[in-house]
């Protein structure tokens, strides 16, 4: 099971891009993670969307947390480095 939820991340577990030494030149990756119901889930998707942080669209599809119920989302964000 777990190798399937890994699977069905929006970006590859291998890639280099994921060292903390990763060179992005002068951005930085973040990562925002929703874990909860699906409902829940959605709904702070949507929420976010609103407000104009970040649209509904960029988020991952909804993936199974393993050995539980509930359900996660991933969205990558890019700040420029201070």
């Amino acid at each position: 099971m777990a190798d399937e939820f890994l699977s069905d991340l929006p970006f590859p577990l291998n890639s280099p891009n994921l060292s903390s030494s990763s060179n992005f030149g002068d951005r930085e990756r973040l990562r925002l993670i929703l874990i909860g119901s699906t409902a829940g889930v959605q709904e702070m998707i949507h929420r976010q969307h609103q407000a104009g942080i970040a649209d509904a669209g960029s988020w991952s599809r909804l993936l199974p947390v393993p050995n539980s119920d509930e359900v996660m989302s991933i969205l990558l964000l890019y700040r420029r480095r201070g």
